[in-house]
This record gives C-alpha cells, structure tokens and sequence, in this order.
C-alpha cells in the first residue's frame, strides 16, 4: 500500500511537472528573447561582395550619342569588388518605419586596347592606354507601412526615393587622336551628376524562431524629374540571427538596376556636367553585424 502509494505520487509529480515546465520555459522565452520585428531603432553595417555590371554612355553637346563604356569590357574596371554599405531604421510606431541607407561603390581600372572612343565632345582612337576612376554610389530612404503587423510577421508597402552619386575620371593617351580635334595624343574627361530615384513595392518580414528572422522586398518605378528620366527595379532577399536583444549578424542578397537619361542643364556651361545615358546594374552579397537601440 505504501509503495503504490509513493508511486502514484512519483507519477502525480511527473505529470505535474510535465505540465508545469512548458509554461514556464514559454514564459522565459517569451521575456527573454526580444521580437526583433518592432525595434525602435537599429543600424547595420555591412562588407559587400559588389558584382557590377554598368555601363555608361556620355553624348556631345550637340546631342550625338558618345560611345557607351561597359565599365568590366572597355574600361577595365574588375567586376567584382568589396565595399561598405551602412543603413539606419527608426520605427516610430508599430506601422510605420523610415529606412535610411547608403551603398558605396568606388573602383578604378587600367586597360590597354586598340578603339575609338566618343565621350562627350572628344575622341579618342587607335592604340589606347586608359586609367579610370569611377563612383557610383548610392543613396535610399524608405517609408514602409505594415499592413499587416502580427508577432510572427510584418508585411507592407513602401516607398523609396534616392540618389545615385555618379563621377567618372578617364585619362587616355593615343599614338592616334585625342580630343575634340584630334590635335593632341592624351585626352582628360572628368564628369560626374546626382541623380535622383524613386521605388514603390511591398516588403515582409518573418520571425522564424527565437533568434531568427527573414525578409525580402521589391520596389520599381519609373518616372521624369527635371532632366532626368530614370526607371528602377530593386529588390533583397535577407537573413538574420541574433546574438543577444542588443546585437544580431545579417546576411543578403541586393539587386538593383537603374537607367538614368540624363539631359543637359538650361544654359548649362559647366565642363564637367554629364550629358548621356547610366545604365546602373549590379548585385550584392552583405554579411554584417546588426545593432539594436
């Protein structure tokens, strides 16, 4: 009687126990991992693998359509590059957020090879020997707005606007011609604009377990400003892990391709205005480190 007595009570404890202990763990879970999806604030910042496929065309001031410059083929800049990128994200309330984030893309290139080159008013042609310097990076703000806000997921729209940071540095040397006249064998071309972007498209976000998180979005748009005409298409597909509720490690993929037409200014003088067409293609792969405030 005793036995069965201490045994019913070994098993009524179990049972109670088998109970009792998901409860609690979920109550720990549940204070002791954040819901990264509604951080008030966070930063990023990232080294990006940058496979670059743009080109770049620049027109005389008569209108004439100059050469378009593949930037890997002609001008000999590496495809692939390593560069930052940095982002910001204030969350004011649980529908709204503002995304603020900045791409750089820095390169240079040497090339010998055998041409002819129209960029904007000069030529270049015969045996070249070019070095280049290229910027191209890139600036974004985003609005998003959650549609659906739950506390496993957090899906909407949003809508971007930007600016691409664009200069190109090309010094040449011909044993052919050089220049407007050919009167000369070098050639010095420094151009450069800021040109604005725009996006619109839906962003969702998952909470997959404690720690970790995936998301992607896709945005594109096309449109006239001033004398610009530019169309976009950008999208991401990214993943996170967090470390603590302070600091997580995020990793990404980001394409994005932009062409800018970009027309000259009104009464316009400046010598090193672009005039022509950016056709601004690369992807990215990110891996960086996350901070929560």
């Amino acid at each position: 009687m005793i036995r069965a007595t201490v045994r019913l009570t070994r098993w009524t404890a179990l049972a109670s126990l088998a109970l009792v202990v998901p409860g609690v763990l979920l109550a720990q879970d549940s204070t002791t991992y954040k819901n990264h999806l509604y951080d008030k604030f966070s930063v990023s910042a990232d080294f990006t693998t940058v496979l670059n496929r743009s080109n770049a065309r620049l027109d005389a001031a008569n209108g004439d359509a100059g050469t378009t410059l593949d930037f890997k083929s002609v001008l000999g800049i590496s495809g692939t590059s390593i560069q930052p990128a940095f982002g910001l994200a204030w969350k004011p309330g649980r529908h709204t957020e503002l995304d603020l984030g900045y791409q750089f893309i820095n390169a240079s290139g040497n090339r010998s090879f055998s041409d002819t080159l129209r960029i904007g008013d000069d030529t270049v042609s015969g045996n070249i020997d070019a070095a280049t310097k290229l910027g191209s990076s890139n600036a974004t703000l985003q609005f998003k707005y959650s549609i659906w806000a739950a506390e496993r997921h957090n899906i909407g729209v949003a809508i971007g606007l930007g600016a691409i940071f664009f200069s190109l540095k090309f010094d040449a040397t011909a044993d052919g011609c050089a220049g407007p006249n050919c009167a000369s064998g070098s050639l010095n071309v420094d151009k450069s604009f800021t040109g604005p972007t725009g996006s619109i498209g839906a962003f969702g976000q998952w909470r997959l377990g404690n720690r970790w998180y995936v998301g992607g979005d896709a945005r594109g748009v096309g449109a006239h400003v001033d004398r610009f005409d530019f169309s976009v298409f950008e999208g991401d597909l990214n993943g996170r892990y967090y470390l603590s509720n302070r600091w997580g490690l995020g990793l990404g993929w980001y394409y994005t391709n932009v062409t800018v037409n970009v027309g000259a200014k009104s009464g316009s003088t400046l010598a090193n205005d672009l005039v022509g067409k950016v056709a601004y293609a690369y992807s990215s792969l990110r891996l960086g480190v996350i901070g929560v405030f």
